[in-house]
């Protein structure tokens, strides 16, 4: 038996194969930390439940016996900053349980994504077997998205019963829809030799402790907070893609040059679930503009508003900024 056993999860959605492994760690414990995951991120094709849903899915699925023994614990993701994502989920622990000292962990290593149960080397690590056929959670999701999900696609009833339900509500519409158009963007390239890999050039700009942000115009993010940035045309420079699109997207009334002349740094983000449409590299160009005060702005091209947002206000809406777009601009202001 464990004093403690760590289970970290996204539960997008639930399945049978997360609940068997709750259930074997209930047996090995009196005390189950369930870390849930991708906590305040904005709705996505990867993540299209909140963590309030994720936990009524965890709730309705488990006895009230289970659930006594059970601390459900919201948890941040930190693709681009292992250690800082690491930090949080030892702080949680500590803050909850000051006298605990070592618990153990609980997982699967289906693949490269459960690199994290590494990260741990301190906690005794209890290893699951493959469960119920090789479960995904990217399945499932699929199928709720594509409509063609059912009672046999070994989720809980429970569960099965909430997604149902949900499918009614205008947000889990705009997913389908978002879905929708995805799978025949990727119909284009299905016949290409290799699976295509994009690049992006992407603008974070700072000026009077303000963060310039658009609003995304169309699918997929539409109407998300991003930073300026897109395609890389095949006869450009990245450096100059990410001046070109900043410009076209925000109107920004500053010229090439001076643009050019603020950018302080640059960084590749390629986490490679970062994109519903397919593998997309981000080149991100930090641009510090040393001005007296903000620049004025004008939406245009893909962005429907631009805007510059207080940094002191960045954690208020991370929910709200597309894809990976929070953790790369909290990994380029560290």
């Amino acid at each position: 038996m464990f004093s403690a056993l760590i289970y970290i999860g996204r539960f997008q959605p639930l399945h049978n194969g997360h609940l068997a492994i709750i259930r074997k760690a209930l047996e090995q414990t009196e005390r189950l930390l369930l870390f849930v995951g991708s906590h305040e991120v904005c709705r996505s094709l990867r993540n299209p439940f909140t963590t309030k849903e994720r936990l009524e899915m965890l709730k309705i699925s488990l006895t009230e016996t289970e659930l006594k023994k059970i601390t459900f614990i919201p948890l941040h993701d930190s693709n681009y900053n292992h250690s800082e994502w690491v930090k949080e989920v030892k702080e949680k622990i500590h803050s909850l349980f000051p006298a605990l000292r070592s618990p153990g962990i609980i997982g699967h290593k289906k693949d490269g994504t459960s690199y994290y149960l590494n990260l741990f080397p301190e906690w005794k690590f209890l290893e699951m077997p493959l469960l119920e056929g090789g479960l995904s959670s990217t399945e499932i999701r699929n199928k709720w998205l594509g409509g063609v999900l059912t009672e046999q696609d070994k989720i809980p009833l429970a569960v099965y019963s909430y997604l149902k339900n949900k499918e009614r509500e205008e947000w889990a519409k705009i997913q389908k829809e978002e879905y929708k158009l995805v799978e025949e963007y990727k119909k284009e390239w299905a016949s290409t030799p290799y699976p295509p890999v994009f690049v992006a050039g992407d603008a974070l700009v700072i000026c009077k402790e303000h963060i310039l942000l658009i609003k995304r115009g169309a699918f997929p993010g539409k109407g998300l907070l991003a930073m300026a940035g897109g395609f890389l045309d095949f006869n450009e420079s990245i450096r100059h893609c990410a001046i070109r699109e900043l410009m076209e997207e925000t109107g920004i009334e500053l010229s090439y040059g001076d643009l050019d002349k603020s950018i302080k740094d640059y960084q590749i983000f390629d986490d490679p679930d970062r994109e519903p449409r397919g593998r997309m590299i981000s080149h991100t160009f930090f641009f510090d503009l040393q001005l007296p005060e903000l620049p004025k702005l004008k939406a245009a091209d893909d962005a429907s508003e631009a805007l510059w947002i207080p940094l002191k206000d960045l954690d208020k809406i991370r929910s709200r900024l597309g894809g990976d777009h929070y953790k790369i601009i909290r990994k380029m202001l560290v």
